[in-house]
């Protein structure tokens, strides 16, 4: 790799001012972590007018662009940056986040390529790289690169966590397995001590929904005024397939894919309370704030998609919501994907993930959250069974064309081959299945947990613990014939 100095000096911005510079930072910071992305847009881009394309100022607004879907102007803004700051390393790899976030995962590779150079010691860089390649030598420079970092970092550097994670990825591939548990095991107890979460937070929001919407409310009629809106919700556990269904459905013609957004909890709003409060609130709503709900959930899908047919959000916490929209979005359709636990876990387990899942960093968490997204969505299956598909990823993998043709019938749609070269569609993807929603369905995606099983005897375990059987039906798709790739779970 190249030694270029990683500490060039950015250009200083045109108000000289470096304290004003900071205040604004923070500013577009903090409108990002509350959601607001089109707000930080508009402080950031006056920023960017008083202080110039300063790379920090630069890579917020690529981020809040990126939040909003705009992966074009997103663009636009991180080419702009690497123009006025052609030797930045971070603004390489905001770029190569981009694009891999488009599909064009060979330009975003060299521009992760280009960052690692700019900045040898940059980890995260580094990861993205590793992301996008697929190694077969183990002596390979690049895990030689993320070695020699970790060595440096101190033991507590919340940095090594992406480096753990793409190390340990990397030695999987090169079936160097006790290193890379050791490197998944380190990344995650490092990643849950960064994080807050109680457990019985969604242990109560699921005890709560199953008593408040009951059978008895699943037959209540649709609120008055309530939109006639059709939309599809994807969900599911993380690596369950959730973005493979949602890529099927959005090769068809009249669909379109909008991704993870949290329109949903907006268009509830805040709900004080503890957990059973939220959601017997929630379920005592009057036909008004129901219709006002779905109205204004349905609007924001629309604003994103103005033309499509049938929009699929894949936000994945949306089957809590499964009970409220019975009758605020009568339309409306779940699509539930399961996948066999071990191998659902064994995919958390060795996943960073990009957006914030704070169950998915401790094996007896992610046992536990399996188990109750499961079972709400098997109470939802009960209770209104009309709104809700249930499709096993095996399935997918044993036969493709029959559960595509079945997802497609599910919304409503006449079939259309386009749904079988799923890989080949042009859309963004901004989750950690970015990159494998581009290739086809692989056999070897099974079973993936099956070299690390001494190593997951404790995760067997909890998941008995939780009530979920790991020989459960499911657990082993079996016959499809492997193929040659990465195969890894979406």
């Amino acid at each position: 790799m190249s030694k270029k100095n990683p500490r060039k000096t950015s250009p200083r911005g045109r108000s000289g001012a470096p304290a004003k510079l900071e205040a604004d930072l923070k500013a577009g910071h903090e409108k990002l972590q509350a959601g607001q992305p089109a707000k930080a847009e508009e402080l950031l881009r006056k920023a960017i007018s008083n202080h110039g394309r300063e790379p920090r100022l630069m890579a917020n607004l690529v981020a809040a662009l990126q939040r909003m879907g705009r992966l074009e102007d997103a663009e636009r803004a991180a080419l702009a940056s690497k123009a006025a700051n052609p030797d930045h390393a971070a603004t390489a790899n905001n770029l190569g986040t981009v694009l891999k976030f488009q599909g064009r995962l060979e330009d975003a590779a060299l521009e992760f390529r280009r960052a690692t150079e700019l900045d040898p010691s940059s980890g995260e860089s580094l990861r993205n790289l590793m992301g996008l390649t697929t190694y077969s030598d183990p002596d390979d420079p690049d895990l030689a690169a993320a070695e020699a970092i970790l060595k440096k970092l101190p033991p507590g550097d919340q940095s090594r966590v992406a480096l753990y994670f793409a190390l340990g990825r990397a030695l999987d591939e090169v079936k160097e397995h006790e290193r890379a548990f050791s490197c998944f095991e380190r990344g995650n107890r490092l990643r849950r001590s960064l994080m807050k979460y109680d457990p019985r937070e969604l242990d109560a929001l699921v005890e709560a929904s199953i008593r408040s919407y009951d059978k008895a409310y699943a037959e209540r009629p649709a609120a008055e005024g309530a939109p006639a809106d059709r939309p599809i919700l994807v969900c599911g556990m993380p690596r369950s397939g959730t973005s493979l269904v949602e890529q099927i459905l959005a090769s068809h013609p009249s669909v379109e894919g909008v991704g993870e957004r949290p329109l949903l909890p907006h268009a509830m709003g805040r709900l004080d309370g503890n957990p059973w409060e939220r959601v017997a609130a929630a379920s005592s709503m009057s036909d008004a704030e129901l219709a006002g709900i779905g109205e204004r959930y349905t609007e924001g899908l629309r604003q994103l998609a103005p033309d499509a047919e049938v929009i699929v959000d894949k936000f994945l916490t949306n089957f809590l919501q499964t009970g409220l929209l019975r009758r605020a979005v009568p339309g409306a359709r779940f699509i539930h994907v399961r996948r066999a636990p071990m191998d659902n876990g064994f995919g958390i387990f060795r996943t960073l993930f990009t957006s914030t899942i704070p169950y998915a960093y401790d094996i007896k968490e992610i046992a536990s959250a399996y188990a109750l997204t499961h079972r709400l969505c098997d109470h939802w299956a009960s209770v209104m069974p009309s709104m809700i598909l249930q499709v096993d990823y095996e399935d997918l993998v044993r036969d493709l064309e029959g559960t595509a043709r079945q997802l497609v019938e599910f919304a409503g749609l006449p079939w259309d081959d386009a749904c079988l070269s799923f890989h080949e569609t042009e859309r963004a993807v901004q989750t950690a299945s970015a990159a494998q929603v581009r290739q086809p369905i692989y056999a070897s995606s099974v079973d993936r947990w099956k070299p690390y099983e001494a190593h997951l005897k404790p995760m067997a375990r909890a998941f008995e613990a939780a009530g979920v059987p790991v020989t459960e039906a499911g657990a082993s798709a079996g016959t499809a014939a492997p193929q040659k790739g990465k195969g890894d779970e979406r």
